[in-house]
């Protein structure tokens, strides 16, 4: 089975859109949404239609709670309150009911789902390091665990002797035994300095976990974000280029 896995969209249908013609071209059996589809963008319902369409599973992260129910919780950026106070008047009834009606965290006996953190979802922690990995591994005895929220793709991998390794982007190839816990990165807010829309590629049966990066274009996503009025860092970080 071929499974693309994705997360972060943020409202950013320029990213979107070109990694849905990347996904066309893979030829993919399902297609995994890992949450925080809106806030920071200029187009969260487009996502949101894109989402409910081609999607087998979808999570919702902390921004779209705060959009759809901002009594939920408390976001901490004020910038990302301000831009979700935007996000909100863009969205129907309908588009809140649709976010408040999925949850941040899916298991099956071959893979966990989650927004965040998970070990605990919900607390919005962002698992980075090979430290908070190892200790995760303890919690979880399902071969896969896919996580957004961090914005990076990252990939760790506990071999069958318990050792944990760590690999970030690429592609790697699966051997018997391992477990992997894996942080598919962002389509639509990249955080690695890579301008390029991030996802993920598992395919079971090539024995393959591949990420993709995918071109898009930056400066048209940026003008919308200044057009409509959202706070200037969002825009700033897609144009963050490697020195």
């Amino acid at each position: 089975m071929r499974i693309a896995v994705l997360s972060d969209i943020h409202g950013n249908i320029h990213a979107l859109e070109e990694v849905a013609k990347d996904i066309k071209n893979q030829s993919v059996d399902k297609i995994f949404c890992l949450g925080d589809i809106v806030n920071f963008g200029a187009y969260p319902k487009e996502c949101l239609d894109w989402v409910k369409e081609n999607c087998d599973i979808t999570l919702k992260g902390e921004n779209d709670i705060f959009v759809a129910d901002p009594e939920q919780l408390i976001l901490p950026n004020p910038y990302a309150i301000q831009s979700a106070d935007w996000t909100y008047d863009q969205l129907s009834q309908k588009d809140f009911d649709y976010i408040n009606s999925l949850e941040n965290f899916y298991e099956e006996k071959e893979f966990i789902l989650t927004h965040d953190e998970p070990t605990i979802p919900g607390t919005y922690h962002f698992l980075t390091s090979e430290r908070d990995a190892k200790e995760t591994f303890t919690c979880f005895d399902n071969r896969f665990c896919f996580y957004g929220h961090t914005h990076l793709q990252i990939l760790f991998v506990k071999k069958p002797d318990g050792k944990v390794i760590y690999q970030s982007g690429g592609e790697y190839s699966m051997e018997d035994g391992e477990q992997y816990l894996i942080s598919v990165g962002s389509v639509g807010q990249p955080r690695d300095k890579d301008p390029r829309a991030g996802y993920l590629i598992v395919d079971t049966e090539a024995g393959k976990i591949t990420f993709r990066r995918i071109p898009y274009d930056v400066d048209k996503a940026v003008k919308s974000i200044l057009s409509a009025g959202i706070p200037e860092v969002f825009a700033n970080i897609l144009k963050m280029k490697r020195d």
